[in-house]
């Protein structure tokens, strides 16, 4: 006791005397940063603290466990006794140490009960309150890591730059208006070269004309996809891959001066595929079209210039020598935007396809994403949430390790494979932030030094970027599943648990049944209708719209879209989907889950518990924590003798609490039927619990009484000795001996 006495001194005096330095320094000295200097030697002493706790201190103990393995000590030393030394141990303060220690269990066993004897439920609940304190403290500090780093401005940013693009302006034509191929040029000279650089004044860089924040990033790109055969066919378009001489002229000749001009030929040569692994992993990819599906890593590129002349005199160079034609599938506008108020990055993607028909479907994608937040520029909100996060994560990450290092066949168990993949996701998430951090650097270097006529791709950052919010996505949803074995200690838990147990079966076979019938009525409906409307143009959308109306979302669906077919066939439609699908098929899948809840509950009621609920656990566990709790001055009371004596107050008490017994079974008796007679095990439980909770009463008494005795009369080791050396018996006094003194007979009188 007086060692530990001692290492808490020890430990306040270091505290007080670092805070009196640094209230020195702060008084004397003075020091005052930017924000963005402060934060960063805060995170600078994060990381130096982390790294002494996750590689230094490892690497410490693994150096001296070689040491003490390699070269043992020669003479084996016994460690140190203080009797040894001189140092005199006080007895007397031992003893009440002891005591006190032994008060506090034997108060502890007033609580206990037969119940409480359940060793593999208890055991059970210990596992889920550890779940509860190890998962749940995590999930609540990714929910806050998300919702604090979540900016509702990339949504605001997105919408309104699609509109812009979209939809007609006093300055300029939306490409919604531009319903041809031949007025694309037309367009793309109004929007994307005028608009740009009206606000543009000599040597800045080109401003847009909605926003001068918004800044054009490099140069835009031109890429068209050509078909060998503009016919239409059954078969899906082939894009060609040919090398041509300007004006789509063959044969191809590659003339010694071709790389000196090489913009006057690089329109009619294919794109050249980049070799990286990333652009292989994040640019393989196709864009979905109302039409076709079509390759990022293909087709005929050409780049405008940053100045409004010099990118006038490409589009006429691409005029004149018709790189538009027939063969011409699809044309993609590429180009990025940075808002420097707001630090976004807007990836722009502008697609066009021409239709059989001569028209073309206009299209708009915008990708925001702040690809340039750093921990200096992040709130001290969101800074704080970041730190306790990565806490947290190594405490979780610590606490799977134990565990699969003591026991790994834990690892067989579904729920340890789920905290595996729970840190393999962080893990992920960590590394691909950081791949992001250092591709945006480099580009960021490379718009410094970027010559004008040079287009800086940021999608491949900004496709790292949603394909790390999709792994965050992913993170939650697993994490909120792990969270289901938690919360097993709930009734409404387990009764839901045990019913999807006993269903599953029946409602998979009820599911697959609603699902073939579903897809043969969206078939039914794409073909009759599908030409006619836009909810149920392809198979995906008329599931989906079928689906949404299903489940009461009938607003999206009109009945005249149905009726394309024919008033009769529609009404024949529109009665399948209100009728069969929502009022048979769904209520048989939900009264057929409703009836093996009524099931579940029924086995549940049946068994017989015998046991403690997960809270009553908590309370015996936490009762140290609650004793805590109740020695803070708010929750003292004082005695208010109401004008009575202490006999006359507990007498009145006594029989309030019979009164409010009695009340209490009449209200039973009335309005809820009455409970059977105790059953002979339950009485007998009852009783032994009574007569354990006196035998209890009686130690906890014993034990003040001796400490009492130690306290106020000095007592010797007589009467410590034999309690130390007889076992402690029912009802006993823990301070009585055999022998007792003159002293010890006067203090009891």
């Amino acid at each position: 006791m007086k060692v530990k006495k001692a290492h808490w001194a020890m430990f306040a005096i270091t505290v007080a005397i670092i805070i009196c330095c640094m209230i020195a320094i702060t008084v004397f000295a003075g020091f005052k940063h930017e924000d963005v200097k402060f934060k960063t030697m805060l995170v600078s002493m994060v990381i130096v603290l982390i790294f002494q706790y996750l590689i230094a201190d490892p690497i410490k103990f693994v150096i001296l466990s070689l040491d003490r393995a390699l070269w043992p000590p020669r003479i084996y030393i016994p460690p140190r006794n203080d009797k040894d030394v001189g140092e005199e141990t006080d007895e007397k303060q031992y003893r009440m140490d002891f005591l006190r220690q032994r008060l506090r269990s034997q108060r502890s066993n007033l609580v206990l009960s037969s119940r409480y004897r359940n060793y593999a439920l208890n055991e059970q609940y210990k596992m889920i309150a550890l779940d509860v304190f190890t998962y749940g403290k995590y999930f609540l500090c990714l929910m806050c890591l998300v919702l604090v780093t979540r900016d509702q401005t990339l949504y605001h940013n997105t919408r309104s730059i699609t509109e812009l693009f979209m939809f007609n302006h006093t300055d300029y034509t939306g490409l919604q208006e531009v319903y041809f191929l031949n007025q694309l040029f037309d367009f793309i000279e109004s929007t994307l070269v005028i608009a740009f650089n009206s606000n543009a004044t000599d040597g800045s860089a080109p401003g847009w004309v909605h926003a001068e924040q918004s800044v054009l990033l490099g140069v835009i790109r031109l890429r068209q996809l050509r078909v060998s055969n503009p016919e239409i066919g059954l078969d899906a378009p082939k894009f060609t891959e040919m090398h041509y001489m300007p004006d789509w002229q063959l044969p191809y000749r590659k003339l010694h001066y071709s790389d000196k001009y090489w913009r006057i030929y690089e329109p009619w040569i294919p794109v050249r595929l980049s070799l990286e692994f990333l652009d292989a992993v994040l640019m393989n990819f196709d864009h979905v079209g109302s039409l076709n599906s079509y390759p990022e890593l293909a087709g005929y590129v050409s780049l405008l210039a940053r100045s409004a002349a010099n990118s006038q005199k490409v589009i006429d160079y691409l005029i004149e020598y018709h790189w538009l034609t027939l063969n011409t599938s699809a044309v993609f506008i590429d180009f990025t935007l940075y808002n420097a108020d707001v630090n976004l990055f807007s990836v722009c993607t502008l697609r066009v396809e021409k239709t059989p028909f001569g028209g073309i479907v206009p299209d708009v994608q915008v990708d925001s994403a702040k690809l340039l937040e750093n921990v200096d520029q992040m709130p001290y909100t969101g800074l704080a949430a970041l730190l306790i996060y990565v806490l947290v994560f190594i405490q979780f990450s610590q606490t799977l390790a134990v565990k699969l290092w003591y026991e790994p066949h834990l690892l067989k168990s579904i729920w340890n494979k789920l905290d595996l993949f729970i840190f393999l996701v962080n893990v992920m998430v960590m590394v691909l932030v950081v791949i992001r951090e250092s591709m945006v650097a480099s580009m960021m270097k490379k718009v410094e030094g970027a010559s004008k006529m040079e287009f800086i791709d940021f999608r491949r950052p900004s496709r790292l970027h949603q394909f790390t919010t999709v792994t965050i996505g992913i993170l939650i949803c697993i994490t909120t599943l792990r969270l289901w074995r938690v919360l097993q200690f709930s009734s409404v838990f387990k009764l839901f648990t045990r019913t999807l147990y006993l269903a599953w079966s029946a409602v998979a076979s009820t599911a697959i049944a609603i699902v073939i019938f579903l897809i043969g009525f969206c078939f039914a409906v794409v073909t009759i209708n599908g030409n006619n409307s836009s909810n149920f143009n392809n198979f995906v959308k008329s599931m989906v719209m079928c689906m949404c109306f299903s489940f009461g979302f009938s607003a999206q669906v009109k009945p005249s879209e149905l009726f394309h077919g024919g008033k009769w066939l529609g009404i024949l439609l529109y009665g399948v989907l209100a009728f069969v699908i929502i009022v048979l098929l769904i209520n048989v899948f939900v009264s057929l889950i409703n009836d093996y809840f009524a099931v579940a509950k029924t086995i549940r009621d049946s068994e017989q518990e015998n046991g403690i609920s997960f809270f009553e656990f908590l309370r015996v566990e936490l009762s140290g924590w609650c004793g805590s709790f109740h020695k803070l001055p708010c929750f003292h009371r004082s005695y208010d003798r109401k004008g009575r004596t202490v006999a006359e107050n507990v007498s009145w008490e006594l029989d309030s609490m019979d009164r409010k017994r009695s009340m209490r079974q009449r209200q039973r008796q009335g309005y809820y039927q009455v409970a059977g007679q105790e059953s002979a095990q339950d009485a007998l439980l009852a009783y032994t619990d009574r007569g354990e909770k006196i035998v209890n009463v009686g130690n906890v008494l014993s034990a003040q009484l001796t400490l009492l005795r130690m306290i106020l009369f000095d007592d010797d080791a007589d009467g410590w000795q034999g309690q130390r050396a007889q076992p402690e018996a029912p009802g006993a006094d823990p301070g009585s001996s055999p022998s007792k003194n003159k002293r010890q007979d006067e203090a009891e009188a």
